[in-house]
């Protein structure tokens, strides 16, 4: 390769090369100066950005920390990367840092089938939904928000989660207190409507609340609501007025005097309701008082008595008619009871006789014609009870009973004497009562209806217990029972069925002698559910 010829320029200058090369030298250096500084300022900046991070971080950590709701931080995997104090406190002794908060928070093996997390994950948007954690026994609200990086995806969920069982309690407590008072408004405007009288309630300011159908009606075509006036102005539109005619002042309404504390009973007054024809009204009114007994409104019953007020007057035209015929029932009723005392002393004469033939010709008699007469002495003997019976019940129907003091042990022993055997058990006690001489028909009766029914192997029992000031007695056998459809009517069957033929008037006549002491009378089943193993009969006096 053929070199180029040296001129003069190649020649080396060496004092000058080095001026150039310091040139560069300080040139180079200034550069790595400056690059140096400008390294150092980025590293300041850097430090102090890692610094403002690390405290962001922190004081983030600190405010997560300290809310009053857990607080986790949740990977793709589902496993726990943080948790704040909350969390600890919630699952103590437990490490939660790296496990799944599936098997942390709710004991499982695979993910929750709800899971705001795993939602969080799929949708990128904040989820909230609240579940009951069987594991834990307890209600959460859980709220998962996302965790981006720069690039906007979804790293991380950090899953917030509140224990709301004691709010979900008093939800469902309030919902049940809710249904209660519902179904009580729904009981009382059913209670309200079954009521024919007018009913009316106030508050303590005297603004009607509630009303029922009959107040409806009654003042249908009024201009304005009754909801929406003061009872003073009630006062004034229904224009009510006393029973002189004079107007009825505020002071003296039911419901004002109530709303202080007074009960009024069946006072009358009338009102011109809406320019139509006066009513007579009987009111009745109290407050009504909350637990502790204090006021909170008043009810009022109204009760239209036009009808009444009407009759009594036409009664009153016809007064002397009524006292007329009063006079002639008295005189009919006499000469009734006269007949009625002859026929019972005349056939009571007879039956008497009518016994001595019998007793006399069982005597001269036997074989089939001794059973005839045999059936003959029943027939009278039933005849005699009967009309004994009848004459019990003509006595306490024509006059009140002076009720005293009847040794009850007394009573009992009396009446079992009255029957043979050893097949009566009773116990004996020692009590006072309210009855008359008559006290003992309903002993004999019950006991004579328990034998006559079942037969000669019956067991009777007489009981005796006290409570409240009363005695219930209770006369049980071993017959064959009471079946429960005649339960009822068997006090009645005399009235309803047989009259006349003498059917029933036993315990009839124990119904109305009981009554007429203020007692009750009922049967029931010696064993509860078994009706044909016998039927107690049970009666109520009242111990002096």
């Amino acid at each position: 390769m053929q070199e180029h010829p040296k001129t003069p320029r190649n020649k080396p200058d060496p004092a000058g090369r080095d001026e150039d090369r310091i040139i560069e030298l300080q040139a180079e250096i200034d550069a790595l100066r400056r690059e140096n500084e400008e390294l150092r300022l980025a590293d300041t900046r850097r430090r102090r950005d890692e610094e403002a991070m690390r405290q962001e971080k922190d004081g983030v950590g600190a405010i997560l920390s300290a809310l009053d709701t857990g607080q986790s931080l949740i990977d793709p995997d589902m496993a726990i990367v943080w948790v704040n104090q909350k969390t600890c406190d919630t699952f103590p002794g437990q490490e939660l840092i790296g496990q799944r908060c599936y098997s942390c928070f709710e004991g499982r093996d695979e993910p929750c089938d709800m899971c705001a997390s795993k939602h969080t994950f799929a949708t990128g948007e904040v989820t909230r939904i609240e579940k009951y954690v069987p594991h834990r026994g307890r209600w959460m609200n859980i709220v998962a928000h996302p965790v981006r990086d720069a690039d906007g995806r979804v790293t991380h969920v950090l899953e917030s989660f509140t224990d709301i069982t004691d709010m979900k309690k008093t939800e469902a407590e309030l919902r049940a207190a809710v249904e209660r008072e519902h179904r009580r408004a729904t009981e009382l405007d059913a209670t309200l409507a079954s009521i024919a009288s007018g009913v009316i309630i106030y508050d303590t300011t005297g603004v009607i609340v509630r009303v029922n159908e009959a107040v409806r009606k009654a003042t249908d075509g009024m201009s304005s609501s009754l909801y929406s006036i003061h009872f003073k102005e009630q006062q004034e539109a229904f224009d009510v007025l006393r029973p002189d005619g004079k107007p009825l002042s505020l002071e003296e309404s039911p419901h004002y005097r109530a709303l202080h504390g007074e009960t009024v009973k069946g006072e009358e007054m009338m009102a011109t309701l809406l320019d139509r024809e006066p009513l007579w009204i009987n009111a009745s009114a109290a407050p009504i008082r909350d637990s502790s007994g204090a006021i909170v409104g008043a009810i009022a019953i109204l009760t239209d008595i036009t009808g009444c007020k009407r009759a009594e007057e036409a009664l009153m035209r016809h007064a002397e008619e009524l006292a007329r015929l009063h006079a002639d029932l008295k005189a009919a009723n006499r000469e009734a009871n006269l007949y009625l005392d002859i026929l019972t002393h005349d056939i009571g004469n007879t039956e008497n006789v009518s016994r001595l033939y019998t007793d006399l010709l069982l005597e001269a008699l036997d074989g089939e014609a001794a059973g005839y007469v045999k059936n003959l002495q029943r027939s009278i003997n039933r005849s005699i009870e009967i009309l004994g019976t009848v004459s019990t019940i003509r006595r306490i129907h024509r006059a009140s009973p002076e009720l005293t003091d009847i040794d009850l042990d007394e009573t009992i022993r009396g009446a079992i004497k009255n029957f043979h055997g050893d097949a009566i058990h009773y116990d004996g006690v020692y009590h006072q009562v309210r009855a008359d001489d008559l006290l003992p028909v309903v002993f004999n009766n019950l006991i004579g209806n328990a034998i006559k029914h079942s037969g000669p192997d019956v067991e009777v029992a007489i009981r005796v217990e006290e409570a409240n000031g009363r005695v219930r007695i209770s006369v049980e056998d071993t017959g064959p029972g009471v079946l429960d459809e005649e339960k009822e009517d068997i006090f009645h069957r005399y009235e309803q069925h047989k009259r006349g033929v003498g059917e029933g008037l036993g315990l009839y006549l124990v119904r109305i002698l009981l009554e007429s002491y203020g007692g009750e009378v009922w049967v029931e089943d010696r064993v509860p559910g078994s009706p044909g193993e016998g039927a107690v009969f049970r009666f109520t006096l009242e111990v002096t």
